[in-house]
């Protein structure tokens, strides 16, 4: 579906053209042929939220911190890969076939994505809703990245990973291929990767499959995460957050009771801090010490989003004003910021640093590492850098610690398209134009003096109010006139 054709007015003066389309892509065409030369691909359009599915939405894109990749969830069930610094897309994979006519029900839907820290690994949960209150089916699928072919492949497919529960969680381990997925039937598996020889002997293949199930008084599981060397699993059953060893699945600690059931947990490195986020009725931002088993503060605020630094004992929480969050719609303040984005320290509540934001429902915060920018982070101690991604599928790399706030766009000319050289236009018409002489001497400036009667006040106003002109000014008019005294009849 085309939102845009640009054409020259004359096509002898410009080789090519370009057609803007609703899936934010640019075909650029050789004209007069419309033979198709280069397409220029965005961030595609977010994946549609469906009212016929009644179950919990999770993330609808996830940052890869350690490759700068964005990978998101597009119409016509695809994820695509995007890189955050290049500012170009990498790849598209399609999650599950579309074999049905746009007129028909939706019975499909892809509720939640997941992407390990290095981008080498991606989970996906896939819905099929039932048929007249028959059927349905959840299915999980493990995907590994190609660097060869820069694509990803299918690995596993996992059917009714809970049974007949949905998934409501799903977290890669940070240093090995491991996976935790929650469900709302009151259990939690925990995934590897394996591998195993087929009856010939000829060939290795690599599969993942469960290895240890956990649970909690069969309280509905809501979130998981792991700490940042992998040896630590935080469940939330429900309003109680739990603390298991992720080798063995065994229980460690009970941390806390959060106000309502958490949607999220995440450790903050370099502390003994957990980071828990609740939605609903009571939502809340709270820190829990892991040390003293205890809450160290909290606020009640309507989080959207929250990410941790790897390298400092900070993170950062996307929050939703009261005008946008007391409403199920979108709806804007009178100066257009409905977001704040706060930066804490997990040991004080007072946030480090606050920015206002647009379109802070549906966004997502994640600290970035990039080799490219090493050099300019190194001037303020700092490795990463914090993105922001409205619900819009803008974003902005800026530097948190930086008092300027750039945006680091650089080294993204390396991927532009390159401009055909050759005469168009004007060149192609009269020539090149002669070299401009910056050595020429110029012109000092006149000086202005504002005139003691402006005479562009006065007409200064409607036509209907302003009286007619003989009257406005009869004298200014008449010194305009030439009059002659010897006027002859002929």
């Amino acid at each position: 579906m085309t939102s845009g054709v640009s054409f020259p007015k004359d096509l002898h003066q410009s080789a090519t053209s370009h057609v803007s389309c609703a899936d934010n892509q640019i075909h650029l065409l050789k004209m007069p042929s419309m033979e198709s030369l280069k397409p220029i691909t965005g961030i595609k359009p977010s994946y549609p939220i469906l009212e016929v599915y009644k179950g919990p939405w999770g993330n609808k894109f996830v940052v890869s911190s350690a490759a700068g990749i964005l990978a998101l969830l597009t119409e016509s069930y695809h994820v695509q890969f995007y890189h955050l610094f290049h500012n170009r897309e990498l790849s598209e994979v399609q999650v599950c076939e579309r074999n049905y006519q746009p007129g028909d029900d939706v019975m499909v839907v892809l509720p939640l994505l997941s992407l390990s820290s290095d981008a080498s690994i991606m989970g996906t949960v896939e819905v099929r809703l039932p048929e007249e209150k028959i059927g349905g089916l959840v299915c999980l699928k493990f995907w590994e990245h190609r660097p060869q072919k820069e694509e990803y492949a299918l690995s596993t497919v996992i059917y009714e990973p809970h049974g007949d529960a949905g998934i409501s969680a799903l977290a890669f381990h940070p240093s090995c291929s491991m996976a935790v997925s929650t469900s709302y039937g009151g259990n939690f598996k925990i995934w590897i990767k394996s591998s195993h020889v087929d009856s010939d002997e000829t060939s290795q293949k690599y599969g993942w499959k469960c290895q240890s199930i956990g649970s909690y008084k069969k309280k509905p599981m809501t979130a998981a995460g792991f700490s940042e060397d992998g040896s630590v699993l935080a469940v939330a059953a429900e309003t109680s957050i739990t603390l298991w060893d992720a080798g063995t699945n065994t229980l460690i600690a009970v941390v806390g009771e959060t106000l309502k059931p958490a949607v999220a947990l995440l450790f903050v490195p370099k502390t003994h801090n957990l980071v828990a986020i609740c939605h609903g009725s009571k939502p809340q931002l709270s820190v829990w010490n892991l040390e003293k088993l205890s809450l160290a503060w909290s606020y009640q605020l309507v989080i959207e989003a929250v990410a941790c630094n790897a390298d400092d004992s900070q993170f950062a929480a996307l929050v939703l004003v009261p005008s946008v969050s007391q409403n199920t719609a979108t709806v804007e303040t009178s100066s257009g910021w409905d977001g704040l984005i706060l930066l804490f320290n997990a040991e004080d509540p007072i946030p480090i640093s606050m920015w206002s934001v647009r379109k802070a429902r549906g966004g997502g915060l994640s600290f970035v590492v990039s080799r490219t920018f090493a050099g300019e982070s190194s001037k303020t101690n700092c490795a990463s850098l914090l993105t922001y991604i409205n619900g819009d599928h803008e974003y902005l790399v800026f530097n948190p610690y930086s008092k300027e706030d750039q945006i680091t766009a650089k080294h993204a000319q390396q991927f532009a398209v390159q401009e055909e050289k050759g005469e168009n236009g004007y060149e192609s018409i009269y020539g090149k134009l002669p070299p401009v002489d910056s050595e020429k001497p110029r012109l000092d400036g006149v000086p202005f003096m504002p005139s003691d009667k402006p005479w562009e006040r006065l007409f200064d106003g409607p036509s209907h109010i302003l009286p007619p002109l003989p009257k406005l000014c009869p004298k200014f008019l008449a010194s305009l006139l030439q009059r002659r005294t010897d006027l002859q009849c002929r």
